[in-house]
């Protein structure tokens, strides 16, 4: 992997971690806001399976579908498939709660869903890194 495309790879990894950790910091504390924390949640799925397709080389559409983005992982490693059901439950976070009145609130149990489908796939996609010895980082607990 040359430089570019490891800065690049790395840039997504980062960005995914930092989603996921403003995700938990958006539903700690007296305020919350989880209409902001299930977005995060999606948001670090998206980005850590474009960092396993930059990883790999793969062109990739400017989407937040995460459905679309495991189909494309599925190609390269067939075990992504297991991802489907928790693709299913961020996918629609990426916009949902982005206009008022769209929908209601999600309450903190939709959080704790978002997070622990999230965590899943960003630990996946790192777990993947890890095996082939190309990731120090940590996973998320």
């Amino acid at each position: 992997m040359d430089e570019n495309t490891k800065k690049e790879w790395t840039g997504w990894i980062d960005r995914s971690i930092s989603d996921y950790r403003s995700a938990e910091k958006l539903i700690s504390g007296e305020d919350k806001y989880p209409d902001t924390a299930v977005f995060h949640c999606q948001q670090a799925a998206e980005k850590i399976l474009k960092s396993f397709l930059v990883y790999k080389d793969v062109k990739f559409e400017k989407v937040h579908s995460i459905i679309y983005l495991i189909d494309k992982c599925v190609e390269i490693k067939k075990s992504f498939k297991n991802l489907y059901p928790s693709a299913e439950i961020l996918t629609p976070y990426a916009t949902m709660f982005r206009y008022p009145g769209d929908y209601d609130e999600p309450d903190i149990e939709d959080v704790k869903e978002a997070l622990e489908n999230a965590r899943s796939v960003v630990n996946f996609v790192l777990d993947i890194y890890i095996e082939n010895k190309d990731y120090s980082g940590e996973k998320l607990t």
